[in-house]
């Protein structure tokens, strides 16, 4: 079975797309709540992303681009 793999600026683009569209007002009350949701997600996956970059230098490694960490 194939796995996808997609890069977190690839998640992020996708979750911003929804914020987008709470901004311009073509989403429900409920569907802009869960849109509020997708921010968080953003934020996080940034922060994880940094300290998953800050280890990898610790240890001596190249750390990836922001936004170039693979997630399968």
């Amino acid at each position: 079975e194939d796995e996808v793999t997609m890069k977190t600026k690839e998640i992020r683009d996708i979750l911003c797309s929804a914020l987008k569209k709470v901004e311009s007002g073509t989403l429900t009350v409920e569907e802009s709540r869960a849109a509020i949701g997708l921010a968080n997600q953003i934020s996080q996956s940034l922060s994880v992303e940094v300290k998953v970059a800050s280890m990898k230098l610790r240890m001596g490694q190249q750390a990836d681009r922001i936004g170039m960490l693979e997630v399968s």
